[in-house]
């Protein structure tokens, strides 16, 4: 399963690796928002806010379109927090992560990094 994971990052781009990470952290955030574990009683969130609100998480701008306090539990709004963090720390964390661990970042990688920051990459 991992060289299949490779050689797909392989094919693609920066571009499309950053979409990719992006569509499957809103994928995964809004499933584990519309557990029932996540939700208090009496309350139901909408598919379409859970769906809105994961990708505000995710892309971190902080928008909701229903009182997230009022809707999510405690294990609710701890998995909120936590996808707030993965959103926040984007790849460049985990680059820096695979840095710190004594891993070498290729080209490819420092590509990716300077692509999702917006930046110039100077080589």
């Amino acid at each position: 399963m991992n060289s299949k994971i490779e050689n797909l990052t392989k094919r693609l781009s920066a571009a499309q690796i950053i979409v990719f990470y992006y569509l499957v952290a809103v994928m995964v955030s809004t499933i584990l928002l519309l557990l029932p574990i996540t939700q208090k009683q009496n309350a139901e969130l909408a598919f379409i806010d859970g769906v809105f609100i994961s990708i505000s998480a995710v892309t971190v701008t902080g928008l909701s379109t229903a009182d997230v306090s009022q809707l999510l539990s405690v294990p609710g709004t701890f998995i909120f927090t936590i996808i707030l963090q993965f959103g926040g720390i984007g790849i460049v964390a985990f680059g820096t992560i695979l840095w710190l661990s004594g891993k070498k970042i290729g080209l490819r990688a420092r590509i990716l990094m300077t692509t999702e920051q917006n930046s110039v990459f100077t080589g």
